[in-house]
């Protein structure tokens, strides 16, 4: 990983918000500046461009799901689905 400025870490939005592209954009950024991680830095885990990952970051539609998993696996986060009453 590359030395430069420190990677100031952003806080996440509410877990109650629903899942939007621009929601899981700022989880995916809250997770990488909590550990330090710059963009360039992250994008090259990924094998994305730092370009890719600050769209992402941002919310910008467009994006395969297939990016978006392998960017939250490289960060250790995981989406999770939960049972829900098909009578409803």
């Amino acid at each position: 990983m590359t030395k430069g400025k420190q990677v100031k870490p952003t806080p996440p939005p509410s877990f109650q918000e629903p899942i939007t592209l621009e929601n899981i954009g700022k989880f995916i950024k809250s997770r990488r500046t909590q550990q330090g991680i710059s963009t360039n830095d992250c994008a090259m885990l990924c094998n994305i461009s730092a370009h890719t990952l600050n769209k992402i970051e941002n919310g910008f539609e467009g994006v395969r799901l297939n990016t978006l998993l392998q960017i939250m696996e490289a960060l250790g986060m995981e989406m999770n689905m939960k049972a829900w009453d098909s009578y409803e």
